[in-house]
């Protein structure tokens, strides 16, 4: 009976790699693990596994790595690879595997040695080449011939800013020749990237006020019954009270989104938190359409983190009534 139970747990156990190394095709695309390379050849010197990975050179996205504005490393999503070119034939799962261990391409070709030759077990590369199929679908899911879908936010102030915003980009010419769509799946999750932009745009405006306040010693902060005739702050802090100042006289300088959250805002009658969720929908998609007509959900990702938010503000000046 001891016998029959051990019989039965082996066989409801799932299959191991005879390495003993779970084959995960984005850990071997990212992080080289589970590959060994070997440089200048499939002879060469035998580097530690780690040290070279497919993301490093060829980008996250598998679009090419690129330097400088020049290309550094091809395409490597399996629909670069299995596309014909005049320089050589499709790629197939042996013909990739000759090319990752020996260098040779379909057509014959030696590649460069700068790109290292990897061993690894047949289950290792066969993830490998599955995961560029699942990074090709991943990287342009929600991209269409001429539509772009995305994802609204959840809250319901964000998701009508959100709309407007891609209602005034969409009249602009939207993203080479693609209207934004709300849809699934989603090319991009709003509701992500504003969460992500809000807080930077808050620090953005944050760090202009200071500028304001450094350059102008007349200037102040707002506070509450504070005596000061000329007052520098951003729009969130300042939006409830600028009516009561301005009835005033005093002149106020604030820090905001740019005059075209602001406007529609004003014209909706929404309130500062709402411009500023259309402020940073707009530079979201912005950022996709300066990304030319193949973005990437990798390459947006990445530029999104290092976005400028500086010129999404705008100093609002007003003396008085």
């Amino acid at each position: 009976m001891r016998r029959l139970a051990v019989l039965v747990l082996l066989l409801a156990m799932p299959a191991v790699a005879q390495d003993g190394v779970a084959q995960d095709g984005a850990a071997l695309f990212n992080g080289g693990d589970g590959l060994q390379p070997r440089l200048g050849g499939a002879d060469g010197p035998v580097l530690p596994q780690g040290q070279f990975s497919c993301a490093g050179c060829h980008g996250a996205d598998g679009r090419g790595g690129t330097e400088g504005g020049a290309q550094t490393a091809p395409a490597i999503g399996w629909t670069s690879l299995a596309t014909a070119t005049p320089q050589r034939p499709a790629y197939d799962e042996p013909a990739f595997a000759r090319l990752l261990t020996q260098g040779i391409t379909p057509s014959g070709r030696t590649i460069s040695a700068r790109m290292p030759r990897f061993q690894g077990s047949d289950q290792a590369i066969a993830a490998l080449s599955a995961h560029l199929r699942d990074l090709d679908a991943w990287e342009r899911q929600g991209l269409g011939a001429d539509t772009l879908t995305v994802a609204l936010p959840a809250d319901p102030a964000a998701r009508e800013a959100a709309l407007a915003a891609i209602a005034a980009f969409n009249r602009d010419g939207g993203s080479f020749g693609r209207r934004v769509m709300i849809g699934d799946p989603a090319f991009l999750d709003l509701d992500a990237t504003i969460a992500t932009l809000l807080p930077r745009l808050h620090r953005a405006e944050d760090a202009r006020v200071q500028r304001l306040l450094s350059d102008d010693s007349g200037l102040r902060p707002y506070q509450e019954n504070s005596q000061a005739r000329r007052v520098a702050d951003s729009m969130n802090r300042l939006g409830p009270h600028l009516p009561r100042l301005l009835s005033q006289g005093i002149e106020v300088q604030a820090v905001g989104p740019l005059p075209q959250a602001m406007g529609w805002a004003l014209q909706s009658g929404r309130d500062a938190r709402a411009a500023h969720a259309y402020a940073a929908t707009l530079a979201a998609l912005t950022l996709l359409r300066d990304l030319g007509r193949q973005p990437t959900r990798s390459r947006f990702e990445d530029m999104l983190e290092r976005l400028d938010l500086d010129p999404m503000i705008q100093v609002y000046r007003q003396n008085g009534p």
